[in-house]
């Protein structure tokens, strides 16, 4: 596979859940990108970082990295002038996404180069895949950004029409160097409102080529790390339930619609 697509992703993986796929899926993943970067948080397993360093991974260490690692991914690759195209997306994420769906990941990629900046989403069958609580709230998200941010970015769609919002809510990405400067000089966000933040950035950069791409890889991936506790529970469907009756679970991702809606608010009265 000829590409120079850099894949710059994030992990946290202290129990060392994602380490434990690396033997299958790292090879797998690697053949689809000229380098691949992963920043991991401290706390992460030994053995998964020793795990991506012998699969030729650059591993990359932040100890002050906080929860939402991407405002420092995207000084990472501002710093990196060599990445002249970035992938960046979670870490589990991209080993999925490369395990069930290799071809559509290559065709990104030959898309990406005729982009500054592209919003990776998902397709209506991608987005059902998701829990309730992650998908109802992602959904006022998309439906709030659509509603507040002047229409949206319904005009970068690319591929064929899905009647859904776009969904910016995946955290995953193409930048060309053109589109990583543009953004960073831009980007204060440090909360998951960058959700929206990058994406108006770069919509109210002229010179910016920009594209929205739903795409099936991006279906729910958090299952595979947990094949243990989906048996223990009795299956997919009753560790689905269980996790959905956690008011925990749903009070966490409702934290995110709120950020969100300060984002926005923050953004509409900047421009004022």
């Amino acid at each position: 596979m000829n590409t120079d697509v850099v894949l710059l992703a994030a992990t946290y993986d202290p129990e060392g859940q994602i380490g434990a796929l690396l033997p299958e899926q790292l090879p797998l993943l690697t053949p689809h990108f000229a380098h691949v970067a992963v920043l991991c948080r401290d706390g992460t397993a030994p053995e998964t970082l020793a795990r991506l360093t012998a699969g030729g991974v650059e591993v990359l260490r932040d100890a002050a990295l906080p929860p939402n690692p991407r405002p420092a991914m995207l000084r990472l690759a501002l710093a990196r002038p060599e990445w002249a195209c970035v992938h960046m997306e979670d870490f589990d994420s991209a080993l999925h996404w490369a395990w069930r769906w290799p071809d559509e990941l290559d065709r990104v990629h030959a898309t990406l180069h005729d982009y500054d900046f592209t919003v990776l989403g998902r397709t209506a069958r991608a987005i059902a895949t998701i829990p309730d609580a992650q998908r109802l709230t992602e959904g006022v998200i998309n439906a709030m950004f659509a509603a507040c941010a002047g229409g949206g970015i319904a005009g970068w769609w690319i591929g064929p029409p899905d009647n859904i919002l776009p969904d910016i809510c995946t955290g995953a990405w193409g930048f060309s160097r053109r589109g990583v400067e543009a953004v960073a000089a831009h980007a204060r966000e440090i909360s998951i409102g960058f959700h929206a933040e990058w994406p108006l950035i770069a919509r109210d950069t002229s010179s910016l080529r920009c594209a929205y791409l739903p795409t099936e890889g991006l279906e729910y991936e958090t299952a595979d790390r947990f094949a243990p506790e989906i048996a223990a529970a009795g299956g997919y469907d009753a560790w689905i339930a269980a996790g959905e009756r956690d008011p925990h679970r749903w009070k966490f991702r409702t934290r995110y619609i709120n950020e969100v809606a300060d984002t926005l608010a923050a953004y509409n009265a900047g421009r004022g």
